[in-house]
């Protein structure tokens, strides 16, 4: 595996890293290093924070700085999500350990931050050590895990990548407040390796680095003696503030009181508002595997149900995290099923659905509160409990056994929500019930059938055939947690639903053990979308589809060496210029791509034995010439172009300065920009097709094929030559079955016009994407020689010389070859 020393990067040890962190490039020598250390715990409180202010505003100074609050944020677009996520679904899960994804990701730029081709190189190695990296630390990973991580830390790396293309006199910087996420620590140290310095100020002791970089090879520790929360970035004004709060949390600081060493006053808390030995429906968590159906099942024919004045009830409690695979179309499937399943529900009067979260406490609802319940002096939170319990806030149902049920779920969920969270405090708490309280009047009243409509307010006793159901999709915040749970405690069933694993991270704290409830892990993960409003169109395999797709897995794979039509039409193309003789040439050039030397199919690449060729002269029999050009040129799937230059130009030169914003700041073709481009034409291929040809323009940008300098007017005439070539040499390329028979390219020049830039830029694209190309030039002239680097093409020299030789019609060139007369024959002119 490749290391930090092996891509250029070396780590610097220091003893004031704020200090040195600011250092400019020209003072760190000819092999500039980088810092990266991460300092746990806050001692000093008042003048640490200080210091980071002091550091935050040096560092905006600079100009090359990147700040992460508590979080990475993914600031991609819509498209650039779709994009990622359709390349990697497609790739196998050995692809991962193999590097046939880095290459997949190379072709398609996702490495190519600059136009500096050995920086786009580190790029590539950079990820490629980090991806090893989690592969080594996490080795009970599937294909759906590994694609969630891969395309969270491409997308960051899109996103903030490109500071390190930037001219500055310092490198970037990197400054993460807060402990960084499992997948944030890895994408930090991919920064580090493409040169950033980074400084992860994380005043907690919760350093998930310990699970990552586990022998501090990739950054250094600082560790103070006592750790602080971490709160919003401070402030000049907050640290002026700051000792007065904390002295302030210290007085409300609780020490959760035990039941034994509290009896007295715990007893009565508990006794008076809700008796110890009161009845209440008792739920057990019931787990599924088919929760989409067997979450209609009636309470009453469910296992574990008993019914009676003491009834226990089996309900769900579901997190349905990712997308379920299928051969189909499976995130249609998946929002189909979504959407079924809300109108299932929707035939219960008891079903609430939670899109957006759960709305904010009204002003209405909160002048519904007493205000001596707010201001009140508590002393715990046992307190609290007590004084909202004699105060009647929860809804009365007049169902005894309900009210019970009530309201011990709203104790044990202040009780497990005190004992669950750290740093807590009366003012937390208080918080928290008030919340709670809201929720239970606003939302039971909807959730529990009316017994006695005479009254004022009135819930009743709960359906035992048809419990309640409570749809909670999208992201979920810890408060919001602790509701599903009462509701489940009350006899309903919940379920929690979100596409990507990510969603899931919320329920960590809550419920680290899977005890309070049961998740289901899919195999896919997709970005959050709005919930359906409609089913989609979709289209089912049959049995005997499905086994032929197994088969197919079986027979046709990379390395068996049968292929089925358009089989690899995903992959990009490598092309292995064949360096040959004449007659070899004219051998190899009927050859399908499979049956040359030097064929390969690895790592996502097709590599295509393709040949490039200039044929100076003429034969010494001129008939023999014209005959090698008719075979050649009648091979299948060939143009021949008689006149040079053959490139038309289509665009005029304001047109072609006007596309200067098709380039990003690398210099590289943008595709998200193309697509709309007015000059884009292969909006009619298959967008695998559309990719590979955007992939080999920025392939051919890079390339180093021209002798002319490849400058910014000459990279717009490289993309404006390409995206309006003719119809005819696209449709050679649409014809590519990469593995099969190639396409050709045949060009005669018999003139002195030479080849123009427009020309060489085409014949260079053919030859990159793996085309045939051959130049017959009798007249010995130096044409494509003074645009194209004449290593990148075999020049093959015939005996003679041939000045404005017209091209004669090759379908009357016949096979036999003229008699030759005799000696004594030309001697007595005998014929």
């Amino acid at each position: 595996m490749e290391t930090r020393k092996d891509i250029g990067t070396l780590l610097k040890h220091s003893d004031d890293i704020f200090k040195d962190i600011l250092s400019p490039l020209i003072d760190r020598g000819a092999n500039p290093y980088i810092y990266f250390y991460r300092i746990i715990g806050c001692n000093h409180e008042e003048k640490y924070l200080a210091e980071i202010v002091n550091l935050d505003e040096k560092l905006r100074l600079l100009g090359n700085y990147i700040f992460f609050d508590r979080r990475i944020e993914i600031v991609s677009n819509s498209s650039s999500i779709d994009s990622a996520r359709n390349l990697l679904i497609q790739v196998p899960f050995n692809d991962y350990h193999n590097g046939a994804l880095l290459n997949l990701l190379e072709t398609h730029g996702y490495f190519s931050l600059t136009s500096n081709l050995q920086v786009n190189k580190n790029n590539k190695d950079a990820f490629g050590i980090v991806l090893n990296l989690y592969l080594t630390n996490e080795r009970e990973v599937n294909l759906n895990i590994i694609m969630n991580f891969v395309m969270k830390v491409l997308l960051w790396f899109v996103d903030y990548g490109k500071q390190v293309g930037k001219k500055s006199a310092y490198n970037p910087k990197i400054l993460y407040w807060g402990s960084p996420k499992t997948h944030e620590v890895y994408f930090l140290i991919l920064m580090s390796l493409i040169g950033c310095d980074v400084l992860v100020l994380n005043t907690t002791f919760n350093d998930r680095f310990e699970k990552v970089d586990k022998q501090n090879e990739f950054s250094f520790l600082i560790t103070k003696v006592r750790e602080r929360q971490i709160s919003a970035f401070p402030t000049r004004e907050s640290i002026i503030e700051i000792q007065t709060r904390i002295e302030k949390s210290q007085s409300l600081l609780e020490e959760p009181p035990k039941l034994v060493e509290n009896s007295e006053r715990d007893l009565p808390t508990y006794q008076k508002p809700i008796e110890l030995n009161d009845p209440t429906i008792v739920v057990k968590l019931k787990k599924s595997e088919a929760i989409f159906e067997e979450i209609f099942v009636p309470l009453s024919k469910r296992s574990g149900f008993v019914g009676g004045p003491f009834p226990i009830l089996p309900t769900y409690f579901m997190r349905y995290i990712g997308v379920p695979g299928s051969l189909d179309d499976w995130e249609a499937e998946y929002y189909n099923s979504l959407y079924n399943l809300d109108n299932a529900f929707k035939m219960s009067p008891f079903y609430l659905k939670f899109l957006d979260g759960i709305p904010a406490l009204s002003a209405a609802e909160s002048a519904l509160i007493p205000q001596r319940l707010i201001g009140h002096p508590y002393r715990d939170r046992f307190e609290i409990i007590e004084q909202f319990l004699r105060a009647n806030l929860l809804p009365q149902t007049y169902d005894q056994l309900l009210d019970n049920t009530v309201r011990k779920a709203f104790v044990d969920s202040i009780k497990l929500f005190a004992e669950k969270s750290s740093n807590i405090n009366t003012s937390i708490v208080l918080n928290f019930s008030l919340k709670l309280v809201t929720w239970f009047n606003r939302y039971l009243p909807k959730l529990l059938t009316r017994s006695n409509r005479n009254k004022k307010f009135s819930v009743g006793g709960l359906d035992y055939e048809h419990n309640p159901k409570i749809l909670f999709y999208g992201s979920i915040k810890l408060h919001e947690i602790y509701l599903l749970n009462a509701f489940h405690k009350m006899g309903c069933d919940v379920l929690f639903i979100h596409s990507d694993e990510a969603g899931d991270l919320p329920f960590q704290n809550f419920d680290d053990h899977k005890m309070l409830t049961q998740v289901m892990r899919n195999e896919h993960n997709l970005p959050l979308k709005l919930f359906p409003e409609g089913e989609r169109l979709i289209r089912k395999s049959t049995i005997a589809y499905q086994a032929s797709k197994e088969i197919e897995e079986v027979i046709y794979n990379e390395e068996v060496g049968l292929f089925k039509p358009w089989q690899f039409e995903s992959y990009s193309t490598h092309p292995i210029t064949l360096k040959t003789t004449f007659d070899e040439l004219k051998i190899l050039w009927r050859e399908p791509a499979k049956l040359r030397t030097e064929f390969k199919v690895q790592n996502k690449k097709v590599y295509v034995p393709n040949l490039f060729a200039k044929i100076n002269g003429v034969s010494e029999d001129l008939n023999s010439y014209w005959l090698d050009l008719k075979a050649l040129s009648s091979a299948f799937n060939t143009r021949l172009l008689e006149d040079v230059p053959f490139t038309k130009i289509l665009y005029t030169k304001q047109e072609l300065y006007q596309t200067d914003y098709l380039l990003n700041e690398q210099g590289l073709f943008d595709e998200l920009k193309v697509l709309e481009s007015p000059h884009y034409k292969f909006g009619h291929l298959k967008a695998n097709l559309q990719h590979f040809l955007i992939a080999k323009i920025n392939e051919l940008l890079l390339s180093g094929f021209f002798l002319a300098k490849v400058d910014e007017k000459f990279k717009l005439k490289i993309i404006m030559t390409i995206l309006t070539m003719d119809d005819s040499l696209l449709k050679l390329i649409e014809a590519f079955d990469y593995p099969q028979e190639i396409p050709k390219v045949i060009v005669y020049d018999n003139e002195k016009e030479t080849f123009s830039e427009n020309d060489a830029i085409l014949l260079a694209y053919f030859n990159l994407i793996g085309l045939d190309v051959i130049i017959f030039t009798p007249t010995n002239y130096k044409t494509i020689e003074q645009q194209i680097k004449p290593s990148y093409f075999d020049v093959h020299q015939l005996p003679f010389v041939k000045y404005d030789l017209a091209l004669p019609s090759l379908n009357s060139i016949s096979a036999a070859l003229p008699h030759k007369p005799g000696l004594l024959s030309r001697f007595f002119n005998l014929h």
